[in-house]
């Protein structure tokens, strides 16, 4: 059963699927590239792209403790693919998976261990999905540069999508939008028009004249030409038997032109970003608030369907029992260097604990992992010891005096 159809076939691509969905056409007008000639959508999705690829990826044990490997993270956060970054690569995949529902990078394995070393990215278009009679996801991939074509099975593939009623292809959510974007880009088109005319309905009398019908009709005609070949602030010139009266306009229907607020907040909510980004209004929060509620509440949406696919493609079957990836937002929702001491002398942390809220590595030192007392903050377990071990030295230096 064939869902996607590669580049060249003369079947509808992936992309072609897609848009077609819109409205009953075959004509891309919401998703894709081209829905980036939106702003709105282009801001969107800039803003979603650029912060999965700005924060770091990290593998974590089951106690949730970072474990630092230079080759995973080399990986995902350094290096990628053959010719670009993992920012790059994180930036790119994103971008297909909003605005196509899917992205698609082919994993290059270590022949020997079959540990990731490499992606290569595909975009949609070049990408055919397969399922077949044994129920299994075979994904052929065009090479637009050599022209081969590369088949692998789904454990050689990440595949991100975001939204999936089906588990095996994604749903942008720009075909949801279709009516908001049509009413913005109705209200752009006639402010447009507005300026680009320069003028209003209005009344055209003929002075001294009693018209036909057919002639009126052909008075309008001649003076609608005149207006199109007037470029907006160009002067119309009439004779002494026409006047031209234009109709004043509402200034309230101008405004109800001019704001597009509803499609921009609709834009938002669909695509999970805060309406005050794309500039809709101006809640009475600080900048700090405001991103921590949006990393918090926004974000996972994203990073859990990442890290999920990362977990089940990258690592084996053992690790994946023992690890998982988790991006790192501590930047934005952790906690500063003086509240982790505070913590820590109030016996909230252990030092090791504090240490990897703050990003670093634990020490070996078993007593890191210990709680300790803010009497000159010795371990919990050794406080009662070292009081009767102070007291003691007390009394022997009164009993020498």
């Amino acid at each position: 059963m064939s869902f996607f159809q590669s580049l060249g076939s003369s079947e509808a691509s992936y992309d072609s699927y897609i848009d077609s969905l819109v409205a009953g056409t075959l004509t891309p007008q919401y998703t894709g590239i081209s829905a980036l000639k939106n702003s709105d959508i282009l801001t969107a999705t800039s803003i979603i792209a650029g912060d999965i690829s700005r924060f770091p990826l990290v593998k974590k044990d089951i106690n949730g403790d970072i474990i630092h490997d230079e080759d995973i993270n080399y990986l995902l956060n350094v290096k990628a693919t053959t010719n670009a970054s993992a920012r790059t690569w994180k930036f790119s995949m994103a971008v297909n998976a909003i605005l196509t529902g899917n992205s698609f990078s082919r994993i290059l394995r270590d022949p020997k261990t079959g540990q990731a070393l490499q992606f290569q990215f595909f975009k949609p278009s070049e990408t055919t999905v397969e399922e077949t009679n044994e129920h299994e996801i075979v994904y052929t991939f065009f090479d637009t540069l050599t022209g081969k074509t590369v088949k692998c099975r789904s454990d050689d593939v990440i595949h991100w999508k975001f939204f999936s009623h089906d588990t095996i292809l994604g749903r942008s959510p720009l075909l949801s939008l279709a009516n908001e974007i049509d009413l913005q880009n109705g209200g752009l088109n006639t402010l447009i028009k507005f300026f680009k005319d320069g003028f209003s309905s209005g009344i055209l009398t003929m002075k001294g004249a009693s018209l036909s019908g057919e002639a009126r009709k052909r008075a309008r005609e001649d003076f609608e030409k005149m207006r199109e070949g007037s470029v907006g602030g160009s002067p119309l010139v009439f004779d002494s038997t026409m006047e031209y009266t234009p109709l004043e306009i509402d200034t309230n229907v101008l405004q109800l032109i001019t704001s597009n607020n509803f499609s921009t907040a609709q834009i938002a909510k669909a695509l999970r970003v805060p309406s005050y980004k794309l500039a809709v209004n101006s809640p009475n929060q600080s900048v700090s608030q405001l991103m921590q509620d949006y990393v918090t509440n926004d974000l996972p949406f994203y990073f859990d369907a990442i890290t999920s696919e990362l977990g089940l493609k990258v690592f084996n079957n053992a690790d994946r029992k023992k690890f998982r990836f988790e991006f790192d937002t501590r930047s934005i929702t952790g906690r500063n260097v003086d509240e982790i001491i505070k913590l820590v002398n109030n016996q909230i942390l252990t030092p090791n604990q504090g240490l990897i809220e703050l990003g670093k590595q634990k020490s070996t030192d078993p007593n890191m992992d210990r709680y300790q007392s803010s009497l000159n903050y010795v371990f919990l377990d050794k406080k009662e010891e070292y009081q009767s071990m102070k007291g003691g030295e007390n009394n022997a230096k009164e009993d020498t005096t």
